[in-house]
């Protein structure tokens, strides 16, 4: 607005120079080979100004989506103050923004006039209110923090059909001006009302049902003639720190065999001395702690829900690891931004592989993601060496548990909404490959770690119904139903039941634990193997459960396992 009342008051005190000091000419003409080939000339077979307008528009968007200079442009956009508050210098931003867009004018406004090869006084009169109409209608926020380049040429290209239809039509001047204010008018208030509403609309539409399609899931019950035949022996599970944690989704032990767990509230606690009876809060994270990994100098590697990967040191100084990820180059949205990390292992070559359950939805509307039915994860790769991450695997259905297998060429990826297990090689002739090892699971997997036989240990968060199944396989209805009715009162898996099953690298099924009813520790999302027992942890759970493993080695760690007995 600043700038077109400015323009209008210079507009206006320039027609009273011109009138006053301006010498009248009948006509004046020039030869110039530049200014030909400005208006008529061709590049690589495109004319001039077309060439330009390329140029100027992937430089543009480049600028805008991906230079800090066109963040700090977005941000204040949206919102000055916070701007200003975060440290970014807006008085410059905004001084060099007028700046550039005054040269983007002036060099416009000379390709205009080269290809008309001549103007007057009244040259592209009124083009402003068309450019932003143009900009609107390409979905450019009127009041600033939202729109992008080709979102701009989107809607300029919009209005240029829309004129060129008139002037073939015979339309007189004047009805191209009225038509131009009616869209003008209508896309304004389009947008004040969309400003107004868009919280409870993007609350209302956000989910996107594909159709997901199982086979019939493997028998549960008693009388199951398959591995996953139900049995109570989770029954025996001892509780630690009943009532005193709350959400410990992943649990691990140290060297010294304290246990560590995280919670809803943002803290990681450690539990010591006899029966794990003592309890302190070993860290405080800011967000909510998910999966965790010991790394070589036993600092404690935690994937921080909506935060990223973070690390801790051993007298519980938190730090930064990372939380973005390289941006996918072909896409005009920002996936750089880590938004769920959830799980994570350490390769032998100290790089951090953890996973991001969705890059659509943050920590708490998780389980959202479950019913669209689309690989919304990634597998993603922390190098300590270098400082950067990468994007390895995309399109993963719930990317969840995260174990580097015993060789170290390969990761295990648990796929919570595909019911499966897969996966990715890191070297070998295989390497970049992504193969399946165990399909169609009874429930939907979670954590996976190694066992001291060799093996590796699953939990299944949630055990699949037949109305789940069915309504992965009925997009619409899913959709109906995030629609119109409460979170409560959605279709969701059997939270009722715990189990941890064992399998070999090849996804034989070795054993299982079950607690059927939900009377010992239901909803297990994680397992920890050390010294003979297995530690369980379930985000929806109040305690740490201990249950004893027959046959297990009760020597073996998992710090051990990775790293040796010795820093």
């Amino acid at each position: 607005m600043v700038t077109l009342v400015t323009m209008i008051v210079y507009r206006a005190l320039y027609r009273i120079a011109n009138q006053l000091y301006a010498n009248e000419l009948a006509m004046v003409y020039r030869d110039s080979s530049i200014w030909e080939f400005i208006g008529d000339g061709m590049i690589v077979g495109i004319p001039t100004n077309m060439a330009v307008l390329i140029i100027i528009a992937v430089m543009g968007h480049f600028m805008v989506s991906r230079s800090r200079w066109g963040w700090h442009i977005t941000a204040i956009g949206g919102a000055r103050q916070a701007a200003r508050q975060a440290g970014v210098p807006v008085a410059r931003v905004v001084f060099f923004t007028y700046v550039l867009c005054g040269g983007l004018t002036a060099s416009a406004a000379a390709l205009f006039a080269a290809r008309l090869n001549s103007i007057d006084l009244y040259t592209g009169l009124g083009m402003e209110f068309k450019m932003v109409t143009a900009v609107i209608l390409g979905g450019v926020v009127l009041g600033g923090g939202k729109g992008s380049v080709p979102r701009a040429i989107f809607g300029s290209v919009i209005i240029f059909v829309i004129l060129n239809a008139l002037v073939n039509l015979g339309a007189p001047g004047d009805m191209h001006n009225v038509l131009i204010g009616t869209i003008l008018i209508i896309a304004v208030g389009a947008e004040t009302k969309w400003l107004k509403n868009k919280y409870r609309a993007i609350n209302t539409l956000q989910v996107n049902t594909a159709f997901l399609g199982f086979p019939n899931c493997s028998d549960v019950t008693r009388d199951s003639k398959t591995p996953f035949k139900i049995n109570n022996r989770l029954l025996k599970t001892e509780a630690i720190g009943l009532g005193q944690v709350d959400g410990p989704e992943d649990v691990i032990l140290d060297r010294q065999n304290r246990l560590y767990c995280g919670s809803r509230i943002g803290v990681i606690y450690r539990f010591s001395g006899e029966n794990f009876s003592n309890i302190e809060e070993f860290a405080r994270t800011g967000g909510y702690p998910l999966g965790m990994a010991f790394d070589r100098d036993d600092n404690l590697i935690v994937c921080v829900g909506g935060m990223g990967l973070y690390g801790v040191h051993p007298n519980g100084e938190v730090y930064k690891l990372t939380d973005r990820t390289n941006r996918t180059w072909w896409r005009l949205k920002d996936d750089s931004w880590v938004i769920l990390a959830d799980d994570l292992d350490i390769a032998p070559d100290n790089k951090v592989y953890f996973s991001e359950l969705s890059q659509r939805y943050e920590q708490k509307d998780w389980a959202i993601d479950s019913f669209e039915g689309y690989g919304n994860g990634r597998l993603l790769c922390y190098d300590p060496a270098t400082g950067k991450t990468r994007t390895v695997v995309r399109n993963l259905l719930g990317a969840n548990g995260i174990c580097i297998a015993q060789n170290g060429q390969s990761v295990l990826i648990a796929q919570t909404w595909g019911c499966n297990v897969i996966r990715f090689w890191l070297d070998g002739p295989n390497k970049g490959m992504i193969e399946p090892v165990i399909e169609n699971l009874p429930g939907y997997p979670d954590n996976i770690n190694r066992a001291s036989d060799g093996n590796y240990w699953v939990a299944l968060a949630a055990i699949r119904t037949p109305t789940m199944d069915l309504s992965m396989k009925m997009p619409g209805f899913r959709l109906r139903m995030t629609k119109r009715l409460p979170p409560d009162e959605w279709i969701i898996p059997n939270f009722n039941n715990g189990c941890v099953f064992k399998m070999s690298a090849k996804g034989e099924v070795l054993d299982v634990l079950w607690d059927k009813g939900a009377q010992a520790h239901p909803a297990i999302t994680s397992m920890r193997e050390h010294r003979g027992n297995l530690y369980l942890g379930g985000v929806f759970n109040n305690r740490i459960g201990r249950v004893p493993i027959e046959g297990a080695n009760p020597e073996w760690t998992g710090p051990g396992d990775y790293w040796g007995n010795c820093k």
